[in-house]
């Protein structure tokens, strides 16, 4: 029988949580879209034939998008923190009033213990997801969530 590096053995066993302002969210089985895009300008510098400069233009976020079984306790929780974000919207004069949020990503390995986590700034949900609902198929309901935000960096 062949044994597994620590690494993989690891990797095959990370678990992650999501949280937004100390709401803890719960975990989820997929999260995509944590990266960083450092875009640049390329400019042509009269009298440079060597090369063209390089300059530093803007950093860019994805969205993240977290996928999980729907469960009574944590999509309530997520349905809670929803509510209370469209309800924060209709009272302030504009979304930048809602105030700042963030949320934070932990990477967990098989033993509980915090591999790497991510600080998100000013947070806010994009979209939300259910599942698709058939009586007649096996399917598990499944629920998404999409969080926009500006950067972690």
């Amino acid at each position: 029988m062949q044994r597994l590096s620590d690494t993989a053995r690891l990797g095959m066993s990370m678990r992650f949580r999501v949280s937004v302002d100390g709401i803890n969210l719960g975990s989820w089985a997929t999260c995509a879209g944590l990266s960083v895009e450092f875009k640049n300008q390329r400019v042509n510098e009269g009298g440079n034939y060597e090369y063209t400069v390089i300059l530093p233009d803007r950093v860019e976020y994805r969205a993240i998008t977290l996928r999980r079984a729907m469960s009574p306790q944590e999509s309530a929780i997520v349905q809670r923190w929803l509510t209370g974000v469209v309800s924060g919207w209709y009272k302030v004069n504009s979304p930048r009033d809602y105030g700042p949020r963030t949320a934070e990503i932990e990477l967990f390995d098989a033993g509980g213990s915090v591999v790497a986590s991510w600080t998100l700034r000013n947070v806010y949900p994009s979209k939300w997801s259910g599942p698709d609902l058939d009586a007649t198929g096996s399917q598990v309901a499944v629920e998404s969530l999409e969080l926009v935000h500006e950067g972690f960096l």
